[in-house]
């Protein structure tokens, strides 16, 4: 996911400087990627949750990320939200809990049509595909249940785990869960920071810019048919 500029904290930096590429002669055996704002982008998340809230949106947003890190590593529905409420001077009443935890999950977990169409097409190629995010334990689960879901083979989210990103930790656990060699394994995501960690862990990593040009990657590196 990719925080607002005002709410990133100061270890994890911002998506600035040139774009990262796999090496040509690397044999790809797996493609990752992120989740929020790479396969998935909400446009509309923060004025639902606003809606709720009876607040503006870009205040729910700043609260929303101040509290965020906790929840994605693990942390429960009910704390997140008692402390954005707080902040916002709304009570966490259990119904609003639960639904703004509705609005949040399904928000995360829906993807764009050309982010289906593009999983679906590297499943039908039979290339191994993993998503790796920092997200929350409902999103974890729904998105396992999702129509997309058949898709992925490999499923690795902070809150299962306890490790987000970029913490180095997580790319090794990851690399080890897949059994397969660093250079071998290809990651797209949103954030600067997390792409340069996944580079030093010995990954190929791509800072994402759009679907096309993730599409164009992957053609390259001989994962999709060129047109």
């Amino acid at each position: 996911m990719k925080l607002p500029a005002s709410a990133t904290p100061p270890s994890a930096g911002v998506d600035t400087g040139p774009q990262s590429r796999p090496e040509a002669h690397v044999t790809p055996r797996i493609v990752i990627f992120d989740l929020g704002e790479v396969l998935a982008t909400p446009p509309g998340l923060y004025r639902s949750l606003a809606a709720c809230l009876s607040r503006q949106p870009d205040v729910v947003e700043a609260a929303y990320w101040a509290h965020r890190d906790a929840y994605d590593r693990g942390g429960t529905a009910h704390a997140f939200w008692s402390a954005v409420l707080a902040e916002l001077g709304r009570p966490a009443a259990p119904g609003t809990v639960s639904e703004l935890t509705r609005i949040d999950t399904e928000a995360w977990t829906t993807i764009r049509p050309d982010a289906l169409s593009l999983l679906k097409t590297l499943s039908e190629r039979d290339v191994r595909v993993g998503i790796l995010s920092n997200a929350t334990l409902e999103m974890a689960t729904a998105a396992r249940k999702t129509s997309w879901a058949p898709y992925i083979t490999d499923w690795f989210f902070s809150s299962e785990l306890h490790l987000a990103k970029p913490d180095p930790a997580l790319y090794r656990h990851v690399t080890t869960e897949l059994g397969l060699p660093a250079g071998t394994i290809v990651f797209v995501d949103d954030r600067r920071v997390n792409v340069d960690a996944a580079l030093k862990s010995g990954w190929n990593a791509c800072l994402w810019t759009s679907g096309d040009d993730t599409a164009a990657l992957l053609t390259g590196l001989g994962l999709l048919a060129a047109e």
